[in-house]
């Protein structure tokens, strides 16, 4: 009797699954079925979609950059819809920077879902996960921390720092240095700039990540923190004592500490800056980090007009993960593109020679005159955008303009219906070849003299990226450094050629931001 109970029970959750299930596939088709698109197994963000394998039944997080070649185009528009069958919603996908500025513009009919900034808030409420007036809020707030002389700081920082990783890895000495992984080296640069400009921390390139009682070292915690946020965002915190491996027990232990650190931190600048209040000292002269002057804001303004303790520790975290992986990726993307196109790193280093005579150092004036460097960093970034996906969903009904596949010059109308999820896919749109002509070469040309917001990859509108000269004034010191002294090869293999190189080592994986698992190089100094 208790068998066929199971199986009534079985039999009855599985009808159910299966009503549900159609009626998922004709809602969204009621909703999306006048777009041209396709039908999934499982929608790719989510956990489901995500963590199975990847093929003709699945698409994966990594689809959008396996098909970049013809995603769009098979359907002749750049607004697409796919249909999940067996788990997830119908999306609309898009790979159109018009479309992104009506999505991202002043009183856009679009918000964030929830999908789409819960990770962002697993350490309190910040600028980036914000909408409406708590963003408006938050966006006058933090604005004013992000100035010249926090970019004149990151300038000096990126060459102190620059100049210690070249003493302590003993390259100032070699002819060559091989690297077996450039990552390595982008990620830490990257991570101790943020250290240093955004939370007023200058750490030791040479310091070990663990101390000779096993305690992390603060950049070891930095490093947790930013490469984990997925695992901590999607794990039940009952997961990290059930299952206390390694992994997890440092994941654990960086996100509690760092915690504990902000906090001490807000506690400590709050006083000291009282204390220079009191002597009528000059704060935005002293205070040289974008933590501090969070912190300065909160006092000089009163709490009505500025960021409680939680939202600065949030804000600090979305600096933090924002300024880290996605940065360094990008350089490392950015030195392996220079390497396979030896024409395009010559073209860069003449122009070094030439802004930079007799050989003198780089300062921070002359980050506007270092433009081909900086356009060398921005075709990385297009070609490999860290942040390949944002999600925004319908507040109403609303209707798109899309420039039309089918008849080139002349636009067409999408509607929108309230509730549906838009992907803003920067894979399809950095490789949109109506945007960018043969969008798989690496031309740093196409940026030489030119209007800069054709790069979205920043965002678009009023919710453009703070912390993009942040990561652009970082990136062109690093860039100018190493070029002007080292050539830079790929490594290859016995009978391997560059195109194979390129598929082995620049291809991307795609989680929490688009990144690059390992890249060999090779430094050669220049003028021996």
């Amino acid at each position: 009797m208790s068998f066929f109970l199971v199986l009534s029970a079985v039999a009855a959750a599985f009808t159910s699954f299966i009503l549900w299930r159609a009626f998922k596939i004709w809602d969204g088709y009621k909703r999306l079925g006048h777009l041209p698109g396709f039908y999934t197994l499982c929608e790719a963000t989510t956990a489901f979609g995500a963590l199975a394998p990847s093929g003709s039944w699945n698409l994966g997080l990594s689809f959008t950059w396996k098909r970049k070649e013809y995603l769009y185009t098979q359907y002749q528009s750049e607004v697409i819809a796919i249909f999940p069958l067996l788990w997830g919603n119908a999306n609309v996908y898009h790979a159109s920077p018009e479309v992104l500025r009506q999505i991202k513009g002043i009183n856009s009919a679009f918000h964030k879902s929830e999908m789409g900034q819960g990770s962002m808030k697993i350490m309190g409420p910040n600028v980036v996960a914000s909408e409406g007036e708590d963003w408006k809020r938050q966006r006058r707030i933090t604005t004013p921390a992000f100035n010249g002389n926090s970019y004149r700081s990151v300038w000096e920082e990126s060459s102190r720092i620059f100049n210690e990783m070249i003493k302590h890895e003993g390259w100032a000495t070699e002819k060559d240095a091989l690297i077996p992984d450039i990552c390595v080296y982008s990620r830490k640069f990257a991570l101790l700039i943020i250290a240093s400009v955004g939370f007023g921390l200058p750490l030791d390139w040479s310091e070990p990540r663990y101390d000779a009682q096993g305690k992390m070292s603060k950049e070891e915690i930095i490093t947790q923190v930013s490469m984990n946020i997925l695992p901590r965002f999607v794990l039940p915190w009952w997961v990290y004592s059930v299952f206390p491996t390694k992994g997890l027990r440092a994941i654990d232990t960086a996100y509690k500490t760092i915690e504990v650190l902000l906090r001490n931190m807000i506690d400590t600048r709050a006083d000291e800056i009282r204390k220079s209040m009191s002597l009528n000292e000059d704060l935005d002269h002293q205070i040289r980090d974008v933590f501090g002057r969070l912190v300065a804001a909160q006092i000089r303004e009163g709490e009505k007009l500025s960021l409680n303790d939680q939202e600065i520790i949030g804000n600090a975290f979305i600096l933090l993960f924002a300024g880290h992986e996605t940065t360094a990726y990008t350089l490392s993307a950015t030195l392996a593109l220079l390497a396979l196109n030896e024409e395009e790193q010559e073209i860069a280093y003449q122009h070094i020679k030439k802004t930079l005579p007799d050989d003198r150092l780089p300062t921070f004036d002359d980050y506007d005159s270092l433009n081909v460097v900086l356009a060398c960093f921005y075709e990385g970034l297009r070609m490999y955008p860290a942040a390949y996906l944002t999600i925004r969903e319908a507040s109403e009904d609303t209707r798109l303009t899309v420039p039309s596949l089918k008849r080139p010059g002349e636009t067409e109308t999408v509607t929108i219906k309230k509730g549906t999820t838009i992907m803003n896919d920067f894979v399809g749109m950095s490789y949109n070849e109506r945007i960018y002509p043969n969008p798989g070469k690496f031309q740093p040309s196409r940026w030489y003299d030119t209007n800069v917001d054709r790069l979205t990859n920043f965002g678009a509108g009023p919710r453009t990226c703070l912390g993009m000269k942040f990561a652009t004034t970082e990136a062109t010191c690093f860039l100018t450094l190493l070029l002007r002294e080292w050539k830079v090869e790929v490594v290859l293999e016995d009978g391997q050629t560059k195109e194979e190189w390129k598929t082995k080592y620049l291809t991307p994986t795609l989680l929490t931001t688009l990144t690059l698992d390992e890249v060999p190089l090779r430094l050669v100094k220049r003028g021996l």
